[in-house]
C-alpha cells in the first residue's frame, strides 16, 4: 500500500496488484471491480487529470502512475483507490514504478514477459497544432519508429527545455525521476496545502535534481495524460511550449486509442 498526500492536501492510500501478464497491451485498470471498468472519461480539473467513471466515481491525479505503467508494456494492473485520489508521493513516477515492480515480482508467471519493447501505433496522417494564447503543441509525422518530444517551459523569468526520443522502456528512466513542481510566484494564488511540502518542489526555493528537471517532468505528465486510456504511444514528433494537462487532453481528441 502506498500512502501520501494527494493534490487536494488530504492523505490517501492506494493498492496495486497484477491483473494479467503477457497481455496484448499493458495498462492500469483504474476502476477495477466496477461494471464496465473502461467506461470513463478524462477531464482537466484542479491542476491535474481526473478520471470520471460512468458510475460517478472519480480518480484524481492518475497521470504519474499511467506513465510508470509504460515500463510494463505487457502487464495489466488493478488499482484500489478508496479515497478516489492518488497520492503524489515524492512528485515523480519512480515510486509508482517500484510499486508496479513489486506487484510483478509477486507473480512467478511473469517470467516470460518482456519489458523492453513499448507498444506504438500510427497517429493520424494529418499534422496539427493546438494553441492557447502563446502556448502550443505541434505534431508532425516522422519516418522513425519512435516518439520524439521537445518540451519548453518559459515563465517568471525562468526557462527549461528537454528533448527525448522514446523507442524502448529504457528511454523512460530519466523521465520517471523528474518531480512535479510549482513556481514560487504561483504559491499565493493557488492555495496549496502545507501537507504537500515534500510531494514536489518549489522553483526558486528548492534545488532541482538535474538540469532541466521541470521540463522532463512535463514530458512525464504528457506521457501520462495521453496514455490514461491504454498503455500505448503514438509514433511522431511533438513540440510543446508552455503546455499543461489541459492542452495534453486536447491531443487525446485527435484519436481514440483502444477505448474498449
Amino acid at each position: 500500500m502506498l500512502k501520501s498526500f494527494g493534490i487536494s492536501g488530504r492523505e490517501c492510500a492506494v493498492e496495486l496488484g497484477l491483473l494479467s501478464s503477457n497481455a496484448d497491451i499493458g495498462k492500469v485498470v483504474w476502476f477495477y471491480g466496477e461494471e464496465n471498468p473502461d467506461d470513463f472519461k478524462v477531464v482537466y480539473e484542479g491542476r491535474t487529470s481526473v478520471l470520471v467513471h460512468s458510475s460517478g466515481k472519480k480518480i484524481i491525479g492518475a497521470e504519474h502512475l499511467s506513465a510508470a505503467a509504460l515500463a510494463f508494456p505487457n502487464c495489466q494492473f488493478k488499482l484500489n483507490a478508496p479515497q478516489g485520489e492518488l497520492p503524489l508521493l515524492d512528485g515523480s513516477a519512480k515510486l509508482w514504478k517500484t510499486a508496479l515492480e513489486n506487484a510483478v515480482e509477486a507473480d512467478p508467471s511473469v517470467c516470460s514477459t518482456r519489458f523492453d519493447k513499448l507498444h506504438f501505433y500510427n497517429f493520424p496522417e494529418k499534422e496539427f497544432e493546438i494553441k492557447m494564447n502563446n502556448r502550443f503543441i505541434k505534431y508532425q509525422r516522422s519516418d522513425e519508429d519512435c516518439l520524439e518530444i521537445k518540451y519548453d517551459i518559459e515563465r517568471f523569468g525562468q526557462s527549461f527545455s528537454a528533448s527525448v526520443k522514446i523507442n524502448s522502456t529504457k528511454d523512460l528512466e530519466k523521465i520517471f525521476l523528474a518531480r512535479t513542481y510549482i513556481f514560487a510566484e504561483e504559491l499565493p494564488s493557488v492555495g496549496l496545502s502545507e501537507n504537500l511540502r515534500g510531494c514536489g518542489i518549489v522553483l526558486g526555493t528548492d534545488e532541482i535534481l538535474f538540469e532541466n528537471e521541470p521540463a522532463f517532468h512535463k514530458i512525464l505528465d504528457f506521457l501520462g495524460d495521453i496514455t490514461l486510456y491504454a498503455g500505448i504511444l503514438p509514433y511522431g514528433r511533438f513540440e510543446i511550449y508552455n503546455g499543461g494537462h489541459e492542452m495534453h487532453h486536447r491531443v487525446q481528441n485527435q484519436w481514440q486509442p483502444l477505448r474498449s
